[in-house]
C-alpha cells in the first residue's frame, strides 16, 4: 500500500543537506558537505556504542562502521535526489504541515518521553524537525507523481474476486465497560448492576476511563483479535444485554456489558466497494511511485567523494562497497 511504501521511503530521508565545506558526495552537481556526512555517521555510531559497545569491536565492528557510512551516504543521496525532483515539480513543504506532525508526535509520546527519545538517538529538536520536513516532502511528492492514477470498475471487481479474504469481517461486539482500580470496588459495581442499577449511570459516575466515561462506558465495536484475551473471552461469550462479573486486565479491573454482537461474515462486493477501490488505487500508486523513484535514482549523476565509502549503484539505488 502507498502509505506503507511512503514510510519505507521516509526512513531513508532524515537529512536536509547543506552545501558548505568540502564535499563527501555530489548529486547532479550539488555537493553534500563532508562535515554533515561525518556528523551523521558519528551520531549513529555513538548510539550503537551506547547501547551495544561490543558491536563496534574487532573486525565485525569495522564492517559495521563501513556499512553505517554506506547507509548514511545512500540516504543522503536519496534525500538530495528527492529534494531536486520536488523542486522540478514545484512541490513545496508548508511549515504548518511540519508543525502539525511535530505536535502530533509530541502529544502521542508525551513531552518528557519525546525529549528522552531524542536524547537517546543523539538528535536535536532542529534535526528531528528536518526529518519531519523530509517526511512531508515525500508525502507531497508521492501525491504529485501519482495524482493521475485512476481505477476502473473491472480492476476493482477483479481485485475483489482474488482477494476476498482481505475484506472478510471478523466477529465483532459492541461493548461498554467500567474501568476501576480496585477489585473490591469492581465487585460492588458488578453486584449493583446485577440488581438493576443502570450500567451507563455507573460508568459515568465511577469509570476511570476518560475516553468512554462520558458516553456511559461505550467503547463502540471491537473486532475479535483486537483486544487482550481476558477482555475478549468475556466480550465474545456474553449475549447482548448481559454484563459481566469482575474482569482483571492489564488496565485494571473491569465490568463489561455487551450491547450488540455480529458474527464473522464475508461481505458482498457492493458492501465493501469503497474499500476495494482504495486498495486498488493504493497499490497502483505505490507501483507508479516505485517506478518513478527507480528512474530518478538511475538517471542521477552521483559521485561518492568520501574516501573508502564506496560508489553509487544506479540500478540498485544505493551506495555499495568499494
Amino acid at each position: 500500500m502507498l502509505v506503507a511504501f511512503m514510510l519505507a521511503v521516509m526512513a531513508c530521508l532524515p537529512f536536509a543537506c547543506g552545501c558548505s565545506g568540502p564535499a563527501a558526495l555530489v548529486v547532479n552537481g550539488r555537493p553534500i558537505p563532508s562535515g554533515e556526512f561525518n556528523r551523521e555517521v558519528q551520531r549513529r555510531l555513538a548510539v550503537i556504542k551506547k547501547k551495544s559497545p561490543e558491536e563496534l569491536e574487532g573486525e565485525s565492528g569495522r564492517r559495521l562502521e563501513a556499512e553505517t557510512a554506506r547507509q548514511v551516504a545512500t540516504e543522503m543521496v536519496k534525500a538530495e535526489i528527492m529534494a531536486q525532483q520536488a523542486s522540478k515539480l514545484g512541490v513545496e513543504v508548508e511549515p504548518r504541515e511540519v508543525a502539525a506532525k511535530l505536535e502530533q508526535q509530541q502529544t502521542k509520546t508525551g513531552a518528557d518521553q519525546f525529549a528522552q527519545d531524542l536524547e537517546s538517538q543523539g538528535l536535536t529538536l532542529e534535526k528531528y524537525t528536518d526529518t519531519l520536513e523530509q517526511q512531508v516532502l515525500v508525502d507531497d511528492l508521492g501525491e504529485k507523481v501519482t495524482e493521475e492514477v485512476t481505477v476502473t470498475g473491472d480492476e476493482t471487481e477483479s481485485y475483489f474476486l482474488t482477494h476476498k479474504e482481505q475484506f472478510s469481517k471478523p466477529a465483532a461486539a459492541h461493548v461498554a465497560h467500567i474501568l476501576l482500580e480496585s477489585e473490591v470496588q469492581a465487585g460492588i459495581v458488578a453486584d449493583e448492576i446485577r440488581r438493576g442499577v443502570e450500567f451507563s449511570t455507573m460508568a459515568k459516575n465511577l469509570s476511570k476511563d476518560d475516553a468512554t466515561r462520558a458516553n456511559g462506558g461505550d467503547m463502540g465495536w471491537i473486532e475479535q483479535g483486537s483486544m487482550e484475551p481476558a477482555f475478549e473471552q468475556v466480550a465474545f461469550t456474553l449475549q447482548p444485554g448481559q454484563s459481566s462479573a469482575v474482569v482483571k486486565t492489564s488496565d485494571g479491573y473491569q465490568v463489561i456489558k455487551v450491547l450488540e454482537r455480529r458474527e464473522a461474515y464475508s461481505p458482498t462486493f457492493n458492501e465493501v466497494k469503497g474499500e476495494v477501490i482504495k486498495a486498488v488505487e493504493s497499490g497502483k500508486k505505490e507501483e507508479k511511485f516505485a517506478d518513478w523513484l527507480r528512474t530518478a535514482y538511475a538517471n542521477a549523476k552521483v559521485e561518492v567523494v568520501a574516501p573508502g565509502v564506496g560508489k553509487w549503484d544506479p540500478r540498485m539505488g544505493m551506495v555499495v562497497g568499494p
